[in-house]
């Protein structure tokens, strides 16, 4: 029977995220947050990233599937933005980029991401 590899990870990792928004007279403004993503075996991960890129899985089941929570972002009251589902509906219906900007930040720092879109050869060869 084969062994599994034990490595102390733990089931999620953090990663900062960049929020761009229109401003006024043309700038930007930015707002930058951490994200917390779950991590996902490599067949879901693969799974994952072939159903994206056929367009079979909608921004929304990928938030859900990999988001589980986030720090440094202030409600209007100046309360910390707390990680419910109602807030992160509020966020995207209000902000039309946010999730695009959790998504691509999700994507740049997942491990297995990563290493499927850079061009290294294998070992065996």
């Amino acid at each position: 029977m084969a062994q599994k590899l034990k490595i102390n990870a733990k089931p999620t990792f953090s990663a900062p995220v960049l929020l761009t928004l229109a401003g006024d007279d043309g700038k930007t403004v930015e707002v930058h947050f951490t994200a917390v993503f779950r991590r996902l075996p490599d067949s879901q991960a693969k799974d994952v990233q072939k159903r994206m890129d056929g367009g079979t899985m909608t921004d929304d089941e990928l938030i859900a599937l990999v988001l589980c929570g986030w720090s440094q972002l202030e409600a209007d009251d100046g309360t910390p933005f707390a990680f419910t589902a109602e807030n992160l509906a509020a966020a995207r219906e209000d902000w039309p980029t946010f999730a695009a900007a959790i998504i691509f930040s999700y994507f740049k720092h997942n491990d297995a991401a990563v290493i499927k879109n850079s061009a290294r050869p294998s070992a065996s060869s």
